[in-house]
């Protein structure tokens, strides 16, 4: 009797080994996280995050998965369509394109009240749809006018421009003839064509918008419209004053031009400035995009500024652990590491607190991220950016005037709407 009762006990402590293995291994889950870079080193720096998550949730594995920039929308539309979207993705200005195909989770069961509270209205509002807030902000960015200081020290400019006339002026004194070959080898400043934004500033800052009321189509079919992508024009085939598109045939090509110190003036996004500081020595600094003259404030100084944000797919098995991962990864003293690697800022304030102390170039970022005007999101939003591009390009080249490139910039939209 004594060996069949030590039989079964020694039976039982297997089995009970055997269930408790098994409910280890259930609980192991595995995630994926979908994101677009904004640095060459994305992979490691998302390793070393992520590592980091799971010295506290040892359970949860995550495989982060680095998609161009140029292809996401594509790729991560064929997979949310096939059932198979990544458990966690970054969203930005097409988020409403899933939002609306109910591929995103509500993450109004999520967040606690004390962690809405470090965010602003404006950017929760954002990265809602329909009322529900379908991502958590995760990096903030503004854009500035980068320039080559001892470009401005050598034409006698002690003043950065503050109005379109005043960059006009310090544009034509920067752009030169160094060498006296009659031919301009220096300019005052260049644009990034497929930077979507930027020329963009100028038609806001002249009163008109980006969308309609339903945002299904350009807002700046009219004549301040016209009159923004005519300083554009003024810019590049009138005065001269911007690198010509034939120079170059690829980025690299056209960022040497400022990394050689052949052109002053270069707007972009704040994190350009850890990209420029990477690859030149340019004496650089930066300033506010000089203001337009519509009436009202908040067009007249209108800078490309946007948020991104981590959402969650409602086709995942493990929304808890998903939220565990985007929670951990949004709090102040972790999305520092990342944010302040790239050179972006947070939506949280208390974030941005930890980061740039002494940074002269992102103190100038900081100014317009108190202010942030975020670029409104929309379903088409890819369909406008790649048609920005053309229209931009098309006026670039002369090969249609600013009116008529809006007109058929807003022709094309229509037909990819349905309006």
């Amino acid at each position: 009797m004594k060996r069949k009762i030590a039989m079964c006990l020694c039976l039982g402590m297997v089995m009970g080994l055997m269930t408790g293995a098994t409910a280890q291994a259930d609980d192991e889950v595995k995630l994926t996280f979908w994101k677009s870079p904004h640095s060459d080193r994305e992979d490691e720096i998302w390793a070393s995050m992520i590592e980091e998550f799971n010295k506290e949730y040892p359970n949860i594995s995550v495989e982060f998965l680095n998609v161009a920039w140029d292809s996401v929308v594509e790729k991560e539309t064929a997979a949310f369509a096939a059932g198979s979207g990544p458990d966690i993705s970054f969203q930005t200005e097409q988020f409403p394109l899933y939002a609306k195909n109910g591929y995103l989770t509500s993450l109004e069961d999520y967040i606690s009240d004390d962690k809405r509270a470090g965010y602003p209205e404006s950017a929760l509002e954002y990265c809602s749809y329909d009322g529900q807030l379908m991502g958590i902000p995760f990096v903030a960015l503004d854009s500035v006018m980068f320039y080559n200081k001892d470009l401005f020290e050598e034409a006698g400019i002690t003043e950065v421009p503050t109005t379109w006339d005043e960059l006009v002026d310090v544009a034509k004194k920067l752009t030169l003839d160094k060498d006296g070959d009659g031919e301009t080898d220096q300019w005052g400043m260049m644009f990034e064509m497929d930077d979507y934004w930027q020329p963009l500033t100028y038609i806001i800052q002249a009163g008109a918008d980006q969308w309609n009321e339903n945002r299904t189509n350009i807002g700046f079919n009219n004549e301040q419209g016209v009159e923004g992508l005519s300083f554009f024009n003024k810019l590049y085939n009138e005065e001269q004053v911007v690198l010509p598109l034939e120079k170059y045939t690829s980025k690299d090509e056209e960022r040497a031009y400022f990394y050689n110190n052949q052109v002053a003036m270069f707007p972009q996004q704040i994190h350009y400035s850890n990209l420029i500081k990477e690859a030149s020595d340019v004496n650089l600094g930066a300033f506010k995009l000089p203001a337009g003259p519509a009436e009202d404030p908040e067009h007249a100084n209108w800078n490309f500024a946007n948020i991104g944000m981590l959402s969650i797919s409602s086709q995942t098995e493990h929304p808890d652990e998903a939220w565990k991962f985007v929670e951990f990864i949004t709090r102040p003293e972790i999305e520092k590491t990342y944010l302040s690697e790239v050179g972006f800022f947070s939506p949280q304030m208390a974030t941005n607190d930890l980061m740039y102390e002494g940074d002269e170039i992102m103190a100038v970022g900081a100014e317009g991220i108190k202010t942030l005007q975020v670029s409104p999101s929309s379903d088409y939003a890819n369909a406008m950016l790649q048609n920005l591009k053309t229209m931009y390009e098309s006026v670039a080249r002369q090969a249609a005037t600013p009116e008529e490139a809006i007109q058929t910039m807003d022709a094309t939209m229509r037909a990819i709407s349905g309006e």
